[in-house]
C-alpha cells in the first residue's frame, strides 16, 4: 500500500512538471522537457521502489525514491511563476544532495564513515546553496534567461558581484568533487573484485553526473546540462545494476561459506573416522590380540606337559591354529590403523607395509618433518590401497612409491610395471581414496594406459598451522 501510495504521488508530480514545461515561455523545446523531465523523476522513484522491495533492510531503495521526488522540485525552475521559480532555484539544488548521499552510502544506503557523513551534509549544504548569493544580485538576463522570472530573493542588479559568487559557488562545486573523486578511487580500489563489480557503473555515471553539473552550473551552456541531465537518466539504472550485482555478491559469499562449512564438515567426518580406527587398533592390539597371546603361550606348555602322544598332538594343532589366527588379527589391525603410523609417523609405516607387498617395492621419500596426522594417514592409505590394487590385479614385477613436499602440498604416487588398464570407477576402494583425499581439499589421479602400468597420484595440502603434536 506503501509503495501504490508512493506511485501515484511520483505520477501526479510528474504530470505537473510536464503541464509546467509545456505552458513554460522560458524553457526551448518544451516538449522535449515535458517527456525527458517526468522521466528522470519517474526512473528514479520506480527503481527505487523496486529496489526496496526486493531488498526492504536496504536504504538504497529508499534514497532512490527520494531523489526521484527531489528531481521533480529542481525541475519546477521552468515554472513562470515567481514563487515557484524562486523554490525551485532555492531548494532545487537539493537533488545534489541526495545524489552524493546515494552514491556515499551505496550499496548498504548507510553513511558508515565520519567523513561519509561529512561529506554527504556538506553536499546537503552546497548543492542547494551555493549559487544563491549570486541568484541575489543577477538579474534574468545575466543568468542567460530574459523570459525568466525574477527571483523574488534578488536584491540589486551588481554583475561583478554576481561573476564573482557565481565563480565562488563552481569552486565549491568542483573543490567537492576532487575530494569525493578521490574518496571513490580510494574506496574502489580497497574493495574486492565481486565488489568493484557493483561499484563501477554506479561510481562512473554519479562522477560524470556530478562532474557535468558542476561545469554547467559554472556558466558552460545547454550542452553541459544536457550532458547532465542524460546521465543523471542513467544513473538509477546503474544502482539497481549495482545492487543486483551486490545481491550476486551476497550469493557467493553464501556459496563460499557453505563449501567451507561443507570442507570443515567432510574433514571432521575423516577425522572422526580415523580417531575411531586407531582406537579399534588399539583395542584389538591390548584386548583381543593380548589374550590371544596368552592364550598361545598356554596352548604351547600345555603342549610341553602333554604325556600322550595324541594329546600332545592336538595340541600343537590348536596352537598353529591360534597362531595362524594371531596373524590374521595383526594384519586386520594394521588394515584398521597400523600402530606404527600413530607412533613413529608415515615412513616407518610405509617401510613395514611395503615388506608385506607381492613384488619388490623402491620407496623415495623426502620429509623432513612430521606432517599433520589427517594428512599421513590419508597419504598412507593411498600407498596402501595401490599396492593391494598392484597384488591383485597389476601382474607387475616392481612398483614405486614416490613421496615429497612442494609449494604446501604432499605430492604421493605409486606406479607399477604391470598391464595396466586400471579403472578409478571399476571398485570401491580407489573412490573412497578420493573421497578421503577431497576431504582435505586434495586430489586423486589416475593413469593407467593398457599394457603400460599404473600411475596413482595424490596431492594433498599441508597446513602448517593445523599441525598438531605428533606424539598424539
Amino acid at each position: 500500500m506503501r509503495g501504490l501510495t508512493i506511485a501515484v504521488a511520483a505520477l501526479v508530480c510528474g504530470a505537473v512538471v510536464a503541464a509546467i514545461e509545456l505552458a513554460s515561455d522560458h524553457h526551448g523545446t518544451p516538449v522535449v522537457w515535458a517527456v525527458f523531465a517526468p522521466a528522470v523523476g519517474w526512473s528514479f522513484v520506480a527503481t527505487g521502489l523496486y529496489a526496496s522491495h526486493r531488498r526492504p533492510q536496504n536504504r538504497v531503495g529508499a534514497l532512490m525514491v527520494l531523489l526521484g521526488f527531489a528531481w521533480f522540485l529542481f525541475t519546477l525552475d521552468a515554472s513562470d511563476v515567481p514563487l515557484v521559480y524562486t523554490l525551485s532555484a532555492v531548494f532545487g539544488g537539493l537533488w545534489g544532495g541526495v545524489f552524493l548521499h546515494l552514491g556515499l552510502s551505496f550499496p548498504s544506503g548507510r553513511l558508515a564513515e565520519p567523513l561519509d557523513r561529512a561529506l554527504a551534509l556538506a553536499g546537503y549544504v552546497l548543492f542547494p546553496l551555493a549559487f544563491v548569493p549570486a541568484l541575489m544580485f543577477s538579474t534574468p538576463h545575466q543568468l542567460g534567461c530574459d523570459e525568466c522570472p525574477q527571483s523574488l530573493i534578488f536584491i540589486r542588479d551588481d554583475p561583478d558581484l554576481a561573476k564573482v559568487l557565481t565563480a565562488l559557488g563552481a569552486a565549491v562545486y568542483f573543490v567537492l568533487f576532487a575530494v569525493v573523486l578521490v574518496w571513490a578511487v580510494r574506496r574502489w580500489r580497497g574493495t574486492g573484485e565481486f565488489e568493484r563489480l557493483q561499484l563501477t557503473p554506479v561510481y562512473v555515471f554519479s562522477l560524470l553526473t556530478f562532474l557535468s553539473v558542476s561545469v554547467a552550473r559554472a556558466g558552460a551552456g545547454d550542452a553541459a546540462w544536457w550532458v547532465a541531465f542524460v546521465a543523471t537518466l542513467m544513473t538509477p539504472f546503474a544502482f539497481l545494476g549495482g545492487l543486483l550485482r551486490s545481491h550476486v555478491v551476497h550469493l557467493a559469499d553464501e556459496l563460499r561459506e557453505s563449501l567451507e562449512e561443507l570442507r570443515e564438515s567432510r574433514a571432521r567426518v575423516v577425522a572422526a573416522g580415523d580417531a575411531a580406527r586407531r582406537q579399534l587398533e588399539r583395542d584389538l592390539h591390548d584386548g583381543a590380540q593380548s589374550r590371544l597371546v596368552g592364550l598361545a603361550l598356554l596352548l604351547r606348555l600345555a603342549r610341553n606337559r602333554a604325556s600322550d602322544p595324541e594329546q600332545a598332538a592336538l595340541l600343537e594343532r590348536a596352537s598353529g591354529e591360534l597362531s595362524a589366527s594371531l596373524n590374521e588379527l595383526r594384519e586386520l589391525a594394521r588394515g584398521i590403523h597400523p600402530a606404527v603410523l600413530t607412533d613413529r609417523g608415515l615412513e616407518p609405516a610405509l617401510d613395514a607395509l611395503i615388506t608385506r607387498a607381492p613384488v619388490p617395492v623402491t620407496v623415495e621419500a623426502k620429509l623432513p618433518e612430521r606432517l599433520p596426522p589427517p594428512v599421513e594417514t590419508a597419504a598412507y592409505f593411498v600407498v596402501s590401497e595401490a599396492l593391494t590394487n598392484v597384488a591383485k590385479y597389476a601382474r607387475a614385477t616392481h612398483a614405486t612409491v614416490a613421496l615429497r613436499r612442494a609449494n604446501g602440498h604432499l605430492m604421493v604416487e605409486v606406479a607399477d610395471d604391470g598391464i595396466g588398464g586400471a579403472s578409478a570407477s571399476a571398485g570401491s576402494g580407489l573412490r573412497g581414496l578420493a573421497d578421503r583425499v577431497a576431504a582435505l581439499d586434495g586430489t586423486l589421479s589416475l593413469d593407467s594406459p593398457s599394457g603400460r602400468g599404473t600411475r596413482l597420484r595424490a596431492k594433498i595440502p599441508v597446513d602448517s598451522r593445523g599441525r598438531r603434536d605428533t606424539g598424539r
